[in-house]
């Protein structure tokens, strides 16, 4: 009988120890991640310099002397206007050289295309050819019927035959010199633009309209395509040039606003968002992004260091989250937060995305601790066990 007792208590206890086991093993295991405290966008402040729009150093491509100064630091010219001048004595003789070449050319070619038009060289051969074709015709008839000689009919044939040749020649002749002639055009045509470049780049003119900032020949000075002559920029506007990390690079769109502090003039200026760089730099990880200031900006800011915001300017941290961790039913967005060994189903409201990121603006606090991936589909209240915190 006690033998059977004892059966019984360890039958007992072996049963409760696989229910224990079995409970155990309902629980859903999870991967979870922490609600991070992180800087929103519009809170960052990224730093570069005032530059103009453009700026484009003047090197000229005559070489020589320079005879004459035209625009002076600080001149606002237009596209095209001149900015000094090199001796041009040289290349005005070539010029009015090829020019009288140029124009003989052309009245070559005209002259053929003339006789071209009236037929002067063919016309006669063709009247020969036609005159000797119907006298061999002719002698052809009365020699078949007897009536002259083998002799004459030989000269006829013959005679004709030369007027042919002469046809074909002048026909050739004709169109040889149409071509020649062409050919002479244009080539004095090439030189003569040639010629005219030669003289045109001794007037040294500003590509863009803006303003000189730099001027730096003299008049008497030798310059060549290695000097640096002068610069203009476009003042027309300006730009600052910031590098934004790979992890905000898509919150920064092309027009966004932004406000833009020259902290040497105390002053604030609008800007925009005029470009951003399709790669980042292989070196640093960081996207070229290019900000447009409004027309209240001035010419002293240039080179000045300008301090760069978003316009919808932010003070507070935001909560961050994995985006992998957010789900979406009929009611909207959620996530599961843990609760003591529970996972449960939360209500939030979503921000800005930041990569693998997503902003939390209602719904959860720093340090909560929300599922990243679970074994099974959660439900509100389901009982879980964390293998690991991310």
């Amino acid at each position: 009988m006690k033998k059977i007792t004892a059966v019984l208590m360890v039958t007992a206890m072996l049963s409760s120890a696989l229910a224990g086991c079995a409970g155990a093993g309902k629980q859903t295991e999870v991967t979870v991640a922490a609600a991070k405290e992180g800087k929103d966008l519009s809170a960052m402040v990224w730093q570069g310099t005032v530059e103009a729009l453009s700026s484009v150093d003047i090197i000229p491509v005559a070489s020589g002397k320079v005879t004459q100064i035209l625009a002076k630091e600080g001149d606002h010219v237009e596209a095209g206007a001149p900015l000094f001048q090199i001796d041009n004595q040289d290349a005005s003789l070539q010029l009015e050289q090829t020019k009288a070449s140029f124009q003989a050319a052309q009245a070559s070619y005209d002259s053929a295309q003339k006789a071209n038009q009236l037929n002067t060289v063919v016309k006669p051969a063709q009247i020969s050819f036609t005159t000797a074709s119907d006298n061999f015709n002719r002698i052809k008839v009365l020699y078949e019927s007897g009536d002259v000689s083998q002799a004459d009919y030989e000269a006829a044939k013959a005679q004709a035959d030369v007027a042919q040749v002469q046809l074909q020649a002048a026909q050739n002749s004709q169109t040889t010199t149409s071509e020649v002639t062409k050919a002479q055009l244009e080539s004095a045509r090439a030189a003569l633009n040639i010629a005219q470049k030669r003289y045109d780049d001794c007037m040294v003119s500003s590509p863009i309209k803006g303003l000189v900032t730099k001027i730096n020949v003299e008049a008497g000075q030798t310059v060549s395509p290695q000097i640096k002559a002068a610069t203009v920029i476009d003042d027309s506007g300006k730009k600052v040039e910031i590098k934004v990390a790979d992890m905000d690079i898509d919150q920064v769109k092309t027009g966004t606003e932004v406000q833009v502090n020259l902290q040497t003039l105390g002053e604030n200026l609008k800007g925009s968002i005029s470009d951003v760089s399709a790669v980042s730099d292989s070196s640093t990880g960081m996207f070229l992004v290019t900000v447009t200031l409004g027309e209240d900006s001035t010419n002293s800011a240039i080179g000045l260091m300008a301090d760069i915001r978003l316009s919808d300017n932010k003070e507070e941290n935001s909560v961050y989250i994995p985006a992998k961790s957010v789900q979406t039913d009929d009611t909207g967005s959620y996530v599961y937060k843990t609760a003591d060994t529970s996972a449960v189903k939360v209500p939030v409201t979503l921000g800005k995305k930041k990569n693998a990121y997503i902003e939390v603006t209602q719904g959860l606090s720093t340090g909560d601790l929300v599922v990243l991936q679970s074994s099974k589909p959660l439900t509100d209240g389901e009982k879980i066990s964390i293998l690991t915190v991310k």
